[in-house]
């Protein structure tokens, strides 16, 4: 369950598509589970109830819909994934979108398609294409017609060879592609990082970010580059940004597992220790005796200790601004000269990982305290984690897996309830996310793993935090101040999300209008209901430049607002007190937006 491998079919014939459910599929699960390396890969970390049985596949159709796959219902969670493409003309745009999106161990094409791109070997060429891009990608023929003479004969399958259309003899043939897939160093290793991380998701969105990490660590990760190749070049440096709970340092870890240093160290530095420039270049850097006072003895630095490993600084959000000038330049030029010996310049072989929690270090870069260039450097190589709740799925998976483990360690067997997941499914977990997951999961299960084998809602609840359960709770209508605004202030039936956005403006306003939370909760409940929407219509008529044309997209309507607003009011310097933005930021905001 912790690596999903992802496995992608090309035809230009659904029919053939829609042949492989649900037979082949079935075939494929039972051959994966009789792998042992790709089964021991699959479910490594798993309980021991979660690794029997045929190997569980998700089915998705790419460019075609079938009733037949629509039928086909998989058994969560599942362990693979198998997306069947139909590409019309051999473009083949679709799966080339796909191959960018999600991290695929094997690559399944017909041979012939038509005479757009290649006629009878348009689907070798892209096998050849997929493998030279993703070089970890197994590619596979499967086709009626004849081998090519240049191509492998253990990679190509004749189709209506074995039993139901090949479907036996193509579930061999792509088990031992996953078995090629896992001897890559780069692929084992990020499985086994996996599994033994404990990391679990089922979404496709943390599935991206998987891929891209992946992608990111076999392009800069390597540190076998000659010294003097490398002589004043800027260090590799990647940037994780997602809120806190999210599992930033364990993608950290997961990029040093498949990047060619794992077998150097990663070593590991909290910004929020580096309070001041001296101790970030004594600890980064290292320091020689008699460079301060009780620095009574030489020592390295975090740098010298990595060697050709991995960096990571944690929580660069919390570096103070007069830092970052020393690490941008250190980013910048790979060199760097420990503290009380300025005379020797020093080169750094190690890559960096950073990492930062979304929410402070997007409103330190609105501030404009951090330099421009620094931003431009640190963000250059970016990946972002969405949070848990955009994650519905990975909640489901994280909760039952957490639930069954705990209580495994405990000698007991306890599950979670249908309606205790549906309820945590809806959460926002704005506090800290997994973490704060994992905390609500814990303390039920010790409190009550003696008395009961399915945990419901109402235990949970309690240890539910009081802001994510009035986020979730049903709003009750607050009587009319008088009667005249009966009508207008009732508060109508709100789904799940409405409820939601309405507990997050209120602690949204809380926050920045220093209210108390009922004063926000009246505030916000005011604003939605009376004074936005008398403006919604109005501001939805100024995004239609003329009648008939479509309107202009919100974040463009709010970059000519904010034009507009800065030029109605005189500039920069009015402008601060009545938008509530310094001068500055304003300042910074247009000079960027003239410089693109």
């Amino acid at each position: 369950m912790p690596w999903i491998p992802h496995v992608m079919i090309l035809d230009d014939d659904p029919r053939v598509l829609e042949s492989l459910v649900p037979g082949f599929v079935q075939e494929l699960g039972r051959a994966l589970s009789q792998s042992r390396e790709v089964a021991g890969a699959l479910r490594r970390g798993a309980a021991k109830d979660d690794a029997r049985g045929p190997v569980r596949i998700k089915v998705t159709a790419h460019g075609f819909e079938s009733n037949r796959l629509e039928a086909y219902r998989y058994r969560a969670p599942f362990e693979a994934h198998l997306h069947l493409v139909r590409e019309r003309g051999g473009t083949f745009d679709l799966a080339r979108k796909l191959l960018n999106q999600q991290a695929f161990a094997a690559v399944v094409s017909d041979q012939r398609f038509s005479d757009d791109a290649g006629g009878r070997r348009a689907g070798q060429y892209f096998v050849a294409e997929a493998s030279r891009v993703h070089p970890e990608i197994q590619g596979l023929l499967y086709s009626a017609y004849p081998r090519p003479e240049d191509f492998p004969s253990d990679r190509f399958i004749r189709k209506g060879a074995g039993g139901s259309n090949g479907a036996d003899d193509l579930a061999e043939q792509v088990v031992r592609a996953m078995e090629r897939h896992l001897a890559d160093h780069a692929c084992r290793a990020f499985a086994q990082e996996f599994g033994d991380r404990g990391l679990v998701y089922q979404s496709d969105a943390f599935g991206e970010v998987v891929a891209q990490l992946f992608d990111l660590a076999r392009l800069v990760g390597s540190g076998d580059a000659a010294p003097a190749a490398r002589s004043r070049r800027p260090l590799p440096c990647l940037l994780i940004d997602g809120e806190s709970g999210t599992g930033k340092r364990g993608l950290a870890e997961l990029f040093h597992a498949a990047s060619d240093r794992r077998s150097a160290p990663l070593v590991v530095a909290s910004c929020s220790e580096l309070t001041n420039e001296t101790l970030l270049r004594s600890i980064l850097f290292g320091h020689k005796r008699g460079a301060f006072t009780d620095a009574r003895e030489e020592r390295p630095g975090l740098v010298s200790a990595a060697g050709k490993g991995v960096l990571l600084l944690d929580d660069v959000h919390r570096l103070p601004a007069s830092c970052s000038a020393i690490l941008h330049s250190f980013l910048e030029d790979g060199e760097y000269g420990k503290l009380g010996e300025e005379e020797v310049r020093r080169r750094a072989e190690c890559a960096v990982v950073l990492t930062v929690e979304t929410g402070p270090w997007r409103e330190r870069r609105q501030s404009g305290e951090l330099p421009v260039a620094f931003l431009a450097r640190v963000e250059r190589l970016l990946v972002m984690v969405p949070p848990l709740r955009a994650r519905p799925d990975d909640i489901e998976a994280q909760a039952r897996w957490l639930t069954r483990t705990l209580s495994a360690e405990l000698g007991a067997q306890v599950e979670l309830s249908d309606e205790a997941v549906g309820r945590l499914r809806i959460f926002p977990f704005s506090e800290s996310n997994s973490r704060e997951l994992r905390n609500v999961i814990e303390r039920a299960v010790y409190r009550h793993y003696r008395e009961a084998d399915q945990l419901e809602w109402g235990h949970l609840e309690p240890f539910v935090s009081p802001a994510d359960r009035a986020a979730t709770a049903p709003v009750p209508s607050a009587p009319p101040s008088s009667p005249g605004q009966a009508a207008s202030r009732a508060t109508p039936a709100q789904n799940d999300w409405q409820r939601r956005l309405r507990a997050l403006a209120a602690k949204i306003l809380a926050k920045g209008a220093d209210l108390e939370p009922g004063q926000a909760e009246a505030a916000t409940d005011l604003l939605f209901d009376e004074t936005f929407p008398a403006a919604w219509e109005p501001i939805q008529a100024s995004r239609h430049g003329r009648e008939g044309s479509p309107p202009l997209p919100l974040p463009l309507w709010e970059d000519l607002w904010r034009c507009f607003a800065v030029s109605w009011l005189g500039g920069p310097s009015p402008a601060e007190k009545e938008l509530g933005i310094p001068a500055n930021t304003l300042r910074q905001w247009i000079n960027d937006r003239e410089s693109r």
